[in-house]
């Protein structure tokens, strides 16, 4: 009897030590960030709820979708952004994050039963809902403080991609300085525009000029405002980039190519409409460039072991 019951203790035994490894073995170590264990239950998680963290924050979630080393990474890089603003003095403690849920609360006139049954829909506990706004409310602030600084977007750039976005629109309208390279055409030996293109570029470069190209005359056009210029001509120079020269074109028997030293989109009402918008996408994409860049530097001021 008593060998019976030595049996059957060494079995359970061994049945729950072969439970505790088979557990160890689901919920592996994936990364090390200084002191900071990830596991991967912790990611297969984010994954489950990914959905719901893109709602509640989309500008860390911003991406359609994640694999698993891709949200370690955004676990990877909340620790790094938390230890950085950490020591620059802003702390995100409980009692600011349970402030700004219930200004949340206040704004859309929620209860916090509905932001649970809320929650519960998605999917998502209130204590992970918790922690996606302490991570929202840090990230605003590295965004602000220490990406802002490193970013600027010219006016220049504003009006390149206002031009971009609405190249077909014939209203928009420009403003030129401009260099006016011409010859007669009863001066020109050889009548080819990639030669006459490539001298004009050395002539530029050097202020040297082939011997048949002698009777080349230049002229400089400023604040050249597009809309006395011929159809033709407004074309060219609508396609052409701002440092670059423009297509070959015959003005009164004379071959002329435009160098086009300043382009200036002329700013209407729906261009001043939109100004701001472009602004911020401009600053948006070079935002994630940067803060790439940064990361990247970062990472060798800390120990990070990724097993994923």
């Amino acid at each position: 009897m008593k060998l019976i019951l030595i049996i059957c203790l060494s079995l359970g035994l061994a049945q729950a030590q072969d439970k505790k490894s088979s557990e160890k073995l689901l919920d592996k170590i994936v990364a090390v960030i200084n002191t900071r264990v990830i596991s991967l239950s912790e990611i297969q998680r984010m994954d489950k709820t990914l959905p719901a963290r893109q709602e509640i924050s989309p500008m860390i979630y911003s991406e359609k979708k994640y694999n698993q080393k891709e949200l370690l990474d955004i676990v990877i890089r909340s620790y790094i952004i938390r230890d950085k603003i950490n020591a620059q003095g802003y702390v995100i403690n409980d009692d600011a994050v349970e402030s700004r849920i219930k200004m949340t609360e206040d704004r859309l006139g929620l209860k916090r039963a509905d932001l649970l049954a809320f929650l519960k829909g998605k999917g998502l506990t209130y204590e992970e809902y918790f922690e996606v706004i302490r991570e929202t409310m840090e990230y605003n602030i590295f965004a602000q403080r220490i990406i802002a600084p490193l970013i600027s977007v010219t006016e220049q750039e504003i009006k390149n991609e206002y031009y971009r976005r609405n190249s077909t629109n014939n209203a928009l309208s420009f403003k030129y300085n401009l260099v006016d390279f011409y010859i007669a055409e009863d001066k020109l030996i050889d009548k080819n525009e990639n030669k006459f293109m490539a001298v004009l570029k050395d002539y530029q470069l050097t202020g040297k000029l082939p011997e048949e190209y002698r009777e080349l005359e230049t002229n400089q056009l400023d604040n050249l405002n597009e809309d006395g210029l011929s159809k033709d001509l407004k074309g060219i120079l609508k396609n052409t980039a701002e440092g670059s020269f423009s297509k070959s074109i015959v003005l009164n028997n004379h071959l002329h190519v435009f160098y086009v030293q300043k382009k200036d989109l002329v700013e209407s009402q729906d261009f001043l409409k939109f100004k701001d918008q472009i602004q911020n996408d401009i600053f948006m994409v070079k935002g994630k460039s940067v803060s790439s860049n940064w990361f990247d530097r970062e990472y060798s001021n800390y120990y990070i072991k990724n097993l994923l």
